[in-house]
């Protein structure tokens, strides 16, 4: 089941919407042969119908882990920080704020391409 959040541009009066899905679909599984154990992992699935700034749809964005930060698994969007988030809320926060404003080509060092904003109008 997804987490729908709506957003809100009080400039604009118009709200976009940004999906977040803790998904099975997109599954990674391992097996250790020596030990007979295997793991799966679950992957948070961000979607939006959203366009940027350049009418081009933003992208769907696959996220592994807590340590998966959203640019380029390096920094955190809104902060120049390596640190890994510390909860989902924090991690959902961030990649949210990186949908709204976008990043520049290699913001922070990171290595990204630009990602143009949100279109709100």
């Amino acid at each position: 089941m997804a987490v729908s959040v709506p957003i809100y541009s009080n400039t604009n009066g118009t709200s976009k919407t940004v999906s977040v899905d803790f998904v099975g679909d997109i599954l990674a599984a391992s097996f250790d042969p020596s030990s007979n154990t295997g793991s799966v992992e679950y992957y948070f699935k961000f979607t939006t119908g959203a366009r940027d700034t350049d009418n081009i749809t933003l992208p769907v964005k696959i996220v592994k882990g807590l340590d998966d930060l959203a640019l380029n698994h390096i920094k955190q969007s809104a902060t120049d920080t390596a640190n890994v988030y510390t909860d989902v809320h924090s991690m959902v926060i961030d990649y949210i704020f990186d949908y709204i404003n976008g990043h520049v080509a290699d913001q922070y060092s990171s290595g990204v391409k630009q990602q143009k904003r949100m279109k709100f109008d």
